[in-house]
């Protein structure tokens, strides 16, 4: 439903409003809340590439206790295309399977996602999370996470790349070849 079309509604039944409608009003949203056109989720980021970028950056120069071990302040990461659509790829087999996990159903690891993506590196890991809608959150969530944190803050990462498919996050980080 475009929302030309909802503000026409919305005016017809604000005009006809009584107390016999309501009933049928509250019908009417929940019909079109779950009949409303959209586009396919996966086609287009959740989220936005800065933010989550950002975020990580700042964690990575203000160091972090992992656990019990501090890690340094570190360098910034870039953010990488390659790295994002490998992200993509398993954010959405997670969402698909409704499954939260490194392998894919296809049994792939990020190692062999980046290479479907010919991204040649000689460092790589992944973080994955399930059920944060934020950047900021999400982000929070893995530096809470020792193992999560510990990648987060690895100096030999160069770039990233993040997708966001329902509630499936995925985080790749690496370092080329030839960097």
């Amino acid at each position: 439903m475009k929302s030309k079309d909802l503000n026409r509604l919305m005016t017809f039944f604000y005009k006809h409003l009584t107390v016999n409608t309501i009933p049928f009003i509250s019908l009417a949203f929940l019909f079109f809340a779950f009949s409303c056109e959209a586009k396919d989720p996966n086609d287009v980021a959740m989220f936005s590439q800065n933010k989550i970028l950002n975020q990580v950056n700042k964690a990575r120069l203000a160091g972090q206790f992992c656990g019990k071990k501090w890690y340094p302040a570190t360098t910034r990461l870039k953010w990488n295309d390659k790295l994002e659509a490998a992200a993509k790829v398993h954010s959405q087999d997670m969402l698909q399977t409704n499954l939260l996990s490194h392998k894919g159903s296809d049994n792939s690891y990020v190692d062999d996602r980046l290479l479907k993506q010919q991204y040649h590196w000689k460092a790589c890991g992944e973080n994955v999370a399930y059920g944060v809608l934020y950047e900021d959150e999400v982000v929070k969530a893995w530096i809470e996470s020792e193992g999560h944190c510990v990648n987060i803050m690895n100096p030999q990462y160069t770039e990233m790349g993040a997708w966001l498919s329902g509630l499936y996050w995925t985080l790749v980080l690496a370092t080329p070849v030839l960097a």
